[in-house]
């Protein structure tokens, strides 16, 4: 069996300290086999702000692996977004903007969706990249056969099923496509600050689409802060436990998943 923390949105800059302290007594109270992040680690890509998550992260009883979220690159240093985009990412939080994690039945993979910019006006909106996606298939390719295959990604590739006008990240229908050729059971996103479960698609092929509202920041979206407790059997069984803070304690709610889904 495999637990993994799925947190999002962190947004340090505009955190919510009491938020933060709770967050890291209850996962180190019963500390996951991973804590996996999936981008918006800082509010406004400043030093400050990547070091503050950095001194979070580094205070959890479990190894973690986070990709980068559009607020993780610079607003304001344009030449440093353009050239070299994720510099301060590099130097506080790691070498690898789409880390890796494994244990004997579960590979955790992280994909990148930040865009440095673009012909459009919403540079926040995200992108699954042909070269990021044929990278990330390559990886794929790479994982024995048997074992469960997770991919974290900042930007959601589905809208929630309450609001199905939302606009997803670019390049979501040939992701979705490529991550059911190489059999992905799960993806962890965020970005809408709200949180929800999706299968890809009406006939309910995998992969699970989980997302996950704001973590510990104080830009909450009609929702309060949460994050996903994730437990995966070695027989590929997926069960969710949404957690939510209530102002005083974190709780469960009920699980977007009527019932465990299982893929091998």
């Amino acid at each position: 069996m495999t637990r993994i923390a799925h947190l999002t949105d962190l947004h340090f800059g505009a955190e919510d300290t009491a938020v933060v302290e709770a967050l890291v007594a209850e996962i180190n109270a019963d500390p996951p086999d991973l804590v996996a992040i999936s981008g918006d680690l800082t509010q406004g890509g400043h030093y400050t702000e990547f070091r503050a998550a950095r001194v979070f992260m580094d205070r959890l009883a479990a190894p973690w692996l986070a990709v980068p979220g559009n607020h993780d690159i610079t607003p304001y240093n344009l030449v440093e977004r353009f050239t070299d985009p994720y510099r301060r990412w590099r130097r506080t939080i790691g070498l690898r903007t789409e880390p890796d994690w494994q244990n004997d039945s579960v590979a955790v993979l992280g994909l990148n969706t930040a865009r440095r910019g673009g012909l459009y006006l919403d540079w926040s909106r995200g992108r699954f990249t042909s070269r990021r996606l044929h990278g990330l298939e390559r990886r794929l390719d790479g994982i024995a056969d048997g074992i469960i295959r997770v991919v974290v990604a900042h930007h959601p590739l589905m809208p929630p099923p309450s609001a199905p006008e939302t606009r997803v990240a670019g390049g979501s229908a040939p992701a979705l496509a490529a991550l059911r050729r190489h059999d992905v059971a799960l993806v962890l996103a965020g970005h809408l600050h709200r949180g929800f479960a999706r299968l890809s698609s009406a006939s309910g092929e995998p992969p699970l689409v989980l997302q996950g509202g704001t973590a510990t920041s104080v830009r909450l979206r009609g929702e309060p802060n949460s994050y996903n407790r994730v437990t995966i059997s070695a027989a590929g069984e997926i069960t969710v436990e949404p957690r939510t803070w209530d102002g005083r304690s974190w709780t469960t709610r009920p699980s977007p998943l009527p019932t465990p889904r299982r893929w091998g």
